[in-house]
């Protein structure tokens, strides 16, 4: 049997000026820790490489998440606080509420918790820290 492509070459004329053809497209992700890669690129070129900055942005809907799903999987009241500490910490950076200079640049000190220890065998120091062996 052969099949036609009439069905998969078909157009909505409709659509044809719409982004992406007038389809869904779901972007995931925050768009603070995930940057697009310039080569070469200043931090100007990066930031303005995003998609906040694309003229696609216009005809986006936003919806932010408004609870933190970890917190409604914890066991103890211990790793309740561990997961609500460290989102907080997460978003303080993202705001950018941290003890910025004048260009707008942080020293961040990363908790030692937070850290891959060194070994000799870093997939394993990895894979420990990923799995807690």
């Amino acid at each position: 049997m052969i099949a036609s492509t009439t069905a998969l070459s078909a157009r909505n004329e409709d659509n044809v000026d719409k982004p992406f053809g007038g389809k869904v497209v779901v972007l995931g992700g925050d768009f603070r820790q995930i940057l697009s890669i310039v080569r070469k690129g200043s931090r100007y070129d990066i930031v303005n490489s995003s998609i906040t900055y694309s003229d696609l942005w216009e005809c986006c809907t936003v919806f932010k998440l408004s609870q933190n799903m970890r917190l409604k999987s914890v066991v103890s009241n211990e790793s309740e606080i561990d997961i609500k500490e460290f989102a907080d910490w997460i978003l303080k950076i993202g705001d950018g509420n941290m003890n910025l200079n004048e260009s707008g640049e942080a020293n961040i000190s990363i908790p030692a918790n937070l850290l891959i220890q060194e070994s000799e065998t870093l997939v394993l120091s990895l894979v420990k820290f990923i799995y807690v062996v």
